[in-house]
C-alpha cells in the first residue's frame, strides 16, 4: 500500500516538473551558456599558442647553440686542444639534454594546441546554436514524444 502511495506521489511530482519545463527556454539557455564559454576557450587557445611559440623559439635557440658548440668542438680537435674540446663537448651535452627536455614538452602542447583550436573555435558553437534553433523551431510543431510512451 505504501509503495502504491509513493508511486502516486512521484508521478504527481513528475507531472508538475514536466508541466513547468519549457524545452525552448532550456535550449536557449544552453545556447547562452555555450556562447559564454567562447571567450574562456579563446583565452585558453591563446595561452596554448603562446606556449607553443615560446617552445619553438627555445628550440631554434638550442639548435643554433648546438651547431655553434659542435663547430667549436671540431675546431678545437683540429687545433689539438683536447682540453678546450672537452669543455665544449660538456657544454654540448648539457645543451643536448636541455634540447631533449624542450622537445619532450613541446609534443603534447603542440598537438593539444592544434586539437584544442579545432575543437573550441567559435564556428562549432555557432553551428551548434543553429542546430538548437532548428530544434526549437521544429519542436514547436511536433507533439511531445517521450521514450516511455507516457502522455500528459
Amino acid at each position: 500500500m505504501f509503495q502504491r502511495l509513493s508511486r502516486m506521489i512521484r508521478s504527481f511530482i513528475g507531472f508538475f516538473i514536466s508541466v513547468a519545463e519549457d524545452p525552448e527556454l532550456i535550449l536557449q539557455q544552453n545556447i547562452r551558456d555555450m556562447n559564454d564559454q567562447v571567450p574562456r576557450m579563446n583565452e585558453s587557445i591563446a595561452m596554448v599558442k603562446a606556449n607553443v611559440t615560446l617552445l619553438e623559439r627555445e628550440e631554434a635557440k638550442y639548435k643554433t647553440e648546438m651547431a655553434n658548440l659542435t663547430a667549436k668542438v671540431k675546431a678545437a680537435i683540429q687545433a689539438n686542444r683536447d682540453d678546450i674540446a672537452g669543455t665544449y663537448a660538456a657544454q654540448l651535452e648539457q645543451m643536448k639534454g636541455a634540447f631533449a627536455r624542450n622537445q619532450g614538452r613541446e609534443g603534447p602542447e603542440d598537438a593539444g594546441g592544434a586539437q584544442c583550436h579545432r575543437r573550441l573555435s567559435p564556428l562549432p558553437v555557432a553551428e551548434e546554436g543553429r542546430r538548437c534553433d532548428g530544434a526549437i523551431r521544429s519542436g514547436r510543431h511536433q507533439p511531445d514524444t517521450r521514450r516511455d510512451g507516457a502522455q500528459d
